[in-house]
């Protein structure tokens, strides 16, 4: 029926001897609450005429209708295995703001990709690899970066130094390639097809929304921006898993599910939900609040010629776990979707801000949130 996700310790794994700062997922109360029936007598106000509702919001309303039932049935057993670890946090831990000195990512990765156009740089097929091989790298600066496969063939972590204040963990055997949907893409299908595929690609793009400033990092206010990325190619003829996260407004799911999948030659098989709960199992938003849900959806897809049952993945799942405190990560699905997949995975993050053990990253802010102040190092006693 549901999993219960640590976010914390899934951001910490194997990355020995470092561990996420304490405190990134401690929300410890909603960030509102329903409003109690006041017993004091009604205030006379104007009448004023509520303006009708829009098609949009009758949409919302008719799929949180759908989700609903099995969402409550969640929380009612949520009570009983809820770690009493979490339980125990009543308030932030955290104390000091994380203070970075961190690159624009974006802004320069915009730089770089308006010189080579002004110097007429055709993009090459298949991009540079480079080998951490040193504890600590020093080689590369904020625009040698981009449009590089860099690589960790080891079993523990390399540092890569950018900049003297700007030091980046790179987890075990992980890899990734920084750039555009305009000039990396291509790279990117031909370094995973040469890999052997992708057993499972996990992407969260940038829906637009006036609210969210970091859609314009990818500039992809126009979804259909998102028809370039090469999934045959990456899926190559692997049953690979391909699950996107997508926003509650009802236009861009209907485009995933009619336009996107297709495209790509894929069907859905699965639609879970990301349940968002405090560390006392409330959710962030009450349940049935007209202006945020406390849920985000995540949809599944399958080759549509996959040798596989598409009924191996359950059809309504639901993910729970406690947001980030400072912006918004997807909880990791990694051991989620572990008993779906085969052994030893080839594992792709689309639009990553950070980086995981064995899997490859791409985006244009892959490095966002390893940089080595989000992190503490243990001290051996």
């Amino acid at each position: 029926m549901f999993d219960i996700v640590d976010s914390e310790q899934a951001f910490s794994k194997d990355i020995v001897p470092y561990t996420l700062i304490e405190g990134e997922f401690d929300v410890c109360e909603p960030y509102f609450r329903a409003k109690k029936e006041s017993t004091e007598p009604a205030k006379k106000r104007k009448k004023t005429v509520p303006n009708p509702p829009s098609r949009a919001d009758l949409e919302t309303q008719e799929r949180h209708e759908k989700l609903r039932p099995h969402l409550v049935s969640c929380l009612e057993g949520i009570e009983t295995v809820w770690p009493t670890t979490w339980k125990e946090i009543k308030s932030p831990r955290m104390v000091d703001t994380v203070e970075t000195e961190s690159i624009d990512f974006p802004s320069m990765q915009a730089m770089v990709e308006t010189a080579r156009g002004k110097f007429s740089y055709e993009e090459e097929e298949d991009a540079t690899e480079y080998e951490l091989s040193e504890p600590i790298t020093t080689d590369l600066d904020v625009f040698s970066i981009f449009n590089l496969v860099c690589i960790n063939p080891e079993n523990s972590l390399k540092l890569l130094q950018i900049t003297p204040t700007c030091q980046y963990i790179i987890p075990p055997k992980s890899s990734f390639l920084m750039g555009s949907i305009a000039d990396s893409l291509s790279q990117l299908g031909n370094y995973v097809n040469k890999k052997g595929g992708a057993d499972l690609i996990v992407m969260d793009p940038p829906w637009p929304n006036k609210s969210v400033s970091r859609s314009s990092h990818y500039e992809t206010q126009d979804i259909y921006d998102l028809f370039s990325i090469p999934i045959p190619q990456m899926i190559a003829s692997k049953d690979c898993i391909v699950a996107i996260w997508v926003t509650n407004k009802p236009k861009f799911r209907t485009f995933i599910l009619t336009k996107l999948l297709p495209s790509w030659g894929l069907q859905c098989v699965a639609e879970w939900t990301w349940l968002k709960l405090t560390t006392q199992a409330e959710p962030i938003f009450p349940l049935d609040s007209m202006h945020k849900k406390p849920y985000e959806q995540l949809i599944l897809a399958i080759p549509k010629d996959s040798k596989s049952q598409p009924s191996t993945l359950p059809q309504q799942h639901t993910i729970m776990s406690i947001p980030s405190i400072r912006h918004s990560r997807k909880p990791p699905l990694e051991d989620v979707l572990k008993p779906y997949l085969n052994s030893d995975p080839i594992q792709v993050e689309l639009f990553a801000r950070c980086l995981t053990p064995g899997w490859i990253s791409w985006g244009n802010e892959c490095l966002k949130f390893q940089h080595l102040n989000y992190f503490d190092k243990k001290i051996k006693e």
